[in-house]
């Protein structure tokens, strides 16, 4: 093996350190789990898949799908172009030994997962995408119940207020959805529309209830005893 065909071959590990790094940055943006969400990039980029529930994470989510995807053509061109590389470098030949090629790889990588282990390195460099990343169009022009969905297990949802409601007839501040995590946006009675509610505000049968929280606890209220 000739050494130049080392170089590019370190290029392409560093360079997918990189963009594994800057898509975890985004996945985590988006709301996953820091872990997660370098997990997810990692996978994406070596091929190697995702459980069912993490499918389901990405798929439902635009920006998360699209990145993804971004890494998955990424990484399928990385392998092949490393592929290509030794494969070349085996039929040129050449007068370095090839132990002492592996050696110089083996060393790249080695300083790859010393840089990546320290927390003061790693931590000035994911401040630095995540500011990069949030001036980008894509993640300052998101749509409002896609930011309110950015804690798992959150979103929008209205209901309508039945009978069987324990809270009708009580006001915000007497009802039992801020001990269960329920913010109230609006509250739509018949034609009217009650914007920003105060806690003053009574609940009434057959309200409509805009409301934004941990939608277990939404899914209960019109039924709750």
């Amino acid at each position: 093996m000739n050494l130049i065909f080392v170089i590019p071959v370190v290029a392409i590990i560093v360079i997918s350190t990189f963009i594994v790094k800057i898509a975890s940055v985004a996945l985590n943006l988006t709301g996953l789990d820091e872990k997660r969400a370098f997990f997810q990039s990692l996978s994406a980029f070596t091929g190697t898949g995702f459980t069912t529930r993490d499918s389901e994470l990405i798929v439902n989510h635009d920006i998360r799908r699209r990145v993804i995807m971004f890494l998955m053509i990424l990484g399928n061109a990385g392998l092949v172009s490393v592929i290509t590389t030794l494969t070349l470098s085996f039929l040129k030949g050449g007068s370095t030994p090839i132990l002492v090629n592996t050696v110089v790889i083996l060393v790249a990588i080695l300083l790859l997962i010393k840089i990546a282990s320290n927390k003061g390195i790693m931590r000035r460099l994911t401040k630095k995408i995540q500011e990069k990343l949030i001036k980008s169009s894509t993640f300052t022009k998101r749509p409002v119940e896609e930011i309110l969905r950015l804690a798992e297990g959150y979103g929008i949802a209205e209901i309508t207020l039945t009978e069987q409601c324990a809270d009708i007839g009580k006001t915000l501040f007497e009802s039992s959805l801020r001990k269960q995590d329920i913010l109230i946006l609006a509250i739509e009675r018949g034609r009217e529309v009650v914007p920003a509610p105060h806690a003053s505000d009574q609940l009434l049968l057959n309200d409509t209830v805009i409301c934004y929280g941990k939608l277990e606890n939404i899914s209960r209220i019109s039924g709750q005893k």
